[in-house]
C-alpha cells in the first residue's frame, strides 16, 4: 500500500485519516458526517481536480485514506516517501481539527504548500485561516478553476508573488504566513463565477481511486459520476447553497453515459449518479437513458432524487428502470407537512407517497431518508414521521439527526433563537451528535426519537427478512455486525472525536 506512494509528486490529493476508526464521508459539497451504516464514499470530486492539475503540467495523486483502510502512522510514511510539493483536501465539520492536522503534517514532513476546500472554510474562510495553521490557502465555492490558476501561479516561479495571488479569483490566503514581511491579515479574492458548461470539466482520474474498496451494504462495489452541481430547491438544512448558491448546472446525459460505460469496463459493479437532485433536468434522464438503452443498458445504477420533479411522470420513471435503474434515494425528511413547510422542502406527504409508490410499481428500489429534529419538531410530529417512514414500501430508510451545520439557514435559525448547543465543530454531525435544544424538545430527546424510528423501521418482518438475506454474504454479514456496533457507540454517549493515542499530539492545528 506505501509502496505506491514513492515516487516523488507534484500535488497530492489527500482523504484523510479517520481520527477514531470510524468511517466517515468526506465530499467537496457537504460538510460530512461518521458513517454508521459504513458507506465507503468516493473520492470522485477529488478525482476530477486530479484531472484538472495534470492539465496543467504537474504530476498528481491521490490517497484516499478512509477508502483503503490508511492509518496515521502509514500517511505520514506516504508524506515522507512521495514529498508532495502541493497537499490539497476537503475539511469537513465532524472531523475538522483532524483534518487541519493532515494538511500541518504535510507541511512539517515535505514542506508542502496546503490547499483546502468544502463548505465548512467555503462559510468562513477569514476564520478558518485564522485558527488552522496547517492551512495556506482556501478555496472558495467551486474549485476547477480556482486550483488551476493557483497551480500555474504558484508553479511559474520558485518564489511566491503574492501581488499575482490577490489576482487569483475564489482563493483566500494570509501573505504573512507564505512570504515574510507581508500582511498577516486574511486576504479574500474576488468572487469566481460559476462554471456554465459542465460538460467542460476533465473526466476524472478514477484509475486512481481505490475502485475496489467503495463499497455498501445492499450496494455492493459501487463508484460516483458527478452529475449536476447546485439546485432548483432551497432546503434550509442544505449545505450546496454554500458552495454552489443554488446555481443549478448539469452535464449533458450523452457525456454521462459515456462516463458510466468506462467505468463499467473498467469492472466497476454499480453506478451512483451524484448529484443534490438527479432528476432535477428531465432532459438530461431522457438523454441519458437514450444512451444506456442504445447501448443494451449494460450498467446497473442507481441516483438520487426530489419527489417533485418526478410527479405525474411515471413513464420517466418506467424508462430510467429500462435503462439500468435500480435504485432511486429519495430525501422525504419528515412526516408531518407543516415541518417540510418550515424546512422549504417543495413537497407534502401526498406528493412523496404518491412518487415513492409510483417508483416502486415500476420495479425501481426506494431508500428514504429523513431527518428528526427540524423547527417544529416535536413527540408528536417524530410519531408521525415514523408511522409515514413504515407505511410506505421502502426497502430501506435512515434517520438522521438535525444538523444545523454553518453556513446554512437552518444554522441561521437555531443560533438567532439560542437553540444551538455545541463544544467544537465535531458536534456537527448528523449521525452521532444532537446539538438542537428546543423549548419543548430537547436534544436527548431528538437523538432518542431517531433512534426509536430506526429501530421501528428495522424491527419489521418485512425488513428483518431483508437483512437476514442479504447476510447470507459473509462480506455483508460482517458490514451489518460492525453497522450495529457503530450504530450502538455513535448514538451513546461514549463517541469521541480524537483519533488514536500514539497521534493524538496532532489533534488539533487551531490548539481548539
Amino acid at each position: 500500500m506505501v509502496k505506491r506512494y514513492t515516487e516523488p509528486v507534484d500535488v497530492l490529493f489527500v482523504n484523510p485519516p479517520s481520527p477514531d476508526k470510524f468511517i466517515y464521508i468526506r465530499d467537496i459539497n457537504r460538510h460530512g458526517r461518521s458513517s454508521w451504516e459504513r458507506m465507503i464514499w468516493p473520492q470522485t470530486n477529488m478525482a476530477i481536480l486530479a484531472a484538472v492539475a495534470e492539465n496543467v503540467g504537474l504530476s498528481v495523486e491521490i490517497v484516499d485514506c478512509i477508502g483503503q483502510g490508511i492509518s496515521w502512522p502509514e500517511y505520514e510514511a506516504i508524506l515522507a516517501g512521495c514529498r508532495p510539493r502541493f497537499c490539497f483536501s476537503n475539511l469537513i465539520s465532524a472531523t475538522y481539527g483532524n483534518d487541519v492536522a493532515a494538511l500541518r503534517r504535510a507541511k512539517e514532513i515535505s514542506g508542502a504548500i496546503t490547499v483546502g476546500m468544502g463548505p465548512h472554510i467555503t462559510d468562513s474562510p477569514e476564520l478558518s485561516l485564522a485558527e488552522s495553521e496547517g492551512l495556506d490557502f482556501v478555496i472558495r465555492h467551486e474549485a476547477e478553476d480556482s486550483l488551476a490558476e493557483l497551480l500555474t501561479v504558484l508553479d511559474s516561479s520558485p518564489e511566491i508573488d503574492i501581488e499575482r495571488l490577490h489576482s487569483v479569483a475564489g482563493i483566500a490566503f494570509v501573505p504573512g504566513r507564505l512570504v515574510t514581511g507581508q500582511p498577516m491579515t486574511p486576504a479574500v479574492t474576488a468572487k469566481r463565477p460559476f462554471i456554465a458548461d459542465m460538460d467542460n470539466l476533465p473526466r476524472a482520474r478514477h484509475d486512481l481511486l481505490p475502485l475496489q474498496r467503495y463499497w455498501a451494504p445492499f450496494l455492493g462495489n459501487y463508484t460516483f459520476i458527478e452529475t449536476s452541481r447546485g439546485c432548483p430547491y432551497r432546503c434550509t438544512f442544505c449545505r450546496q447553497g454554500i458552495m454552489y448558491q443554488w446555481k443549478y448546472r448539469t452535464r449533458s446525459g450523452k457525456s454521462l453515459a459515456e462516463e458510466a460505460l468506462h467505468l463499467h469496463s473498467l469492472g466497476v459493479a454499480n453506478v451512483l449518479f451524484h448529484a443534490d437532485t438527479f432528476t432535477a433536468g428531465d432532459k438530461m434522464v431522457h438523454d441519458l437513458c437514450d444512451e444506456l438503452i442504445a447501448a443494451g443498458s449494460p450498467v446497473r445504477w442507481a441516483c438520487n432524487t426530489h419527489a417533485r420533479p418526478l410527479e405525474g411522470k411515471p413513464d420517466l420513471i418506467r424508462k430510467m428502470k429500462k435503462a439500468g435503474c435500480w435504485m432511486m434515494a429519495i430525501g422525504i425528511e419528515s412526516g408531518d407537512n407543516q415541518i417540510l413547510k418550515n424546512i422549504k422542502k417543495s413537497t407534502t406527504t401526498a406528493l412523496v407517497e404518491e412518487v415513492v409508490r409510483d417508483i416502486d410499481a415500476a420495479g425501481i428500489e426506494v431508500w428514504g431518508y429523513f431527518v428528526i429534529g427540524f423547527p417544529g419538531e416535536t413527540h408528536e410530529t417524530i410519531d408521525k414521521t415514523i408511522r409515514f417512514a413504515n407505511s410506505l414500501p421502502l426497502a430501506i430508510a435512515k434517520f438522521d439527526i438535525g444538523a444545523p451545520y454553518p453556513g446554512t439557514e437552518f444554522h441561521r435559525y437555531v443560533t438567532d433563537n439560542n437553540y444551538l448547543t455545541i463544544g467544537s465543530y465535531e458536534d456537527f454531525d448528523q449521525n452521532a451528535s444532537a446539538v438542537v435544544d428546543y423549548p419543548d424538545l430537547s436534544a436527548e430527546e431528538i437523538k432518542a426519537g431517531a433512534k426509536r424510528a430506526t429501530r421501528r423501521f428495522y424491527l419489521r418482518p418485512r425488513i428483518l427478512w431483508r437483512l437476514f438475506r442479504e447476510g447470507l454474504n459473509p462480506r455483508a454479514a460482517k458490514s451489518i455486525a460492525l453497522i450495529i456496533r457503530d450504530q450502538l457507540q455513535l448514538m451513546s454517549e461514549k463517541k469521541n472525536h480524537k483519533r488514536a493515542s500514539e497521534v493524538e499530539s496532532l489533534a488539533c492545528a487551531s490548539g481548539r
